[in-house]
């Protein structure tokens, strides 16, 4: 199995998108721009924000649990759409 679905570490990309620049950061901003509503919402104060799970939550109106869901999903997505880029 792929390290990073069976770790699910947040991808540098991710991590450091509001220092990002030139091609990293457009590969970034179109895979946001693909995400549903309010994934996008979610990960754009995760990571542009950089906001913590606890502040989201309360921001959004959803559990923690849910957000930590929201998260586990985008970052699916993003090791499949990095796979595939690659491929």
């Amino acid at each position: 199995m792929d390290k990073g679905l069976s770790v699910l570490i947040e991808p540098e990309e991710l991590e450091l998108y509001p220092f990002l620049t030139g091609q990293r950061r457009e590969i970034v901003d179109k895979f946001l721009t693909n995400l549903e509503s309010p994934f996008r919402a979610f990960a754009l104060k995760r990571y542009s924000e950089r906001k913590t799970i606890s502040q989201i939550a309360e921001e959004m109106g959803y559990s923690e649990r849910n957000l930590f869901r929201f998260r586990k999903r985008i970052l699916l997505c993003w090791y499949y759409h990095q796979d595939q880029r690659i491929s």
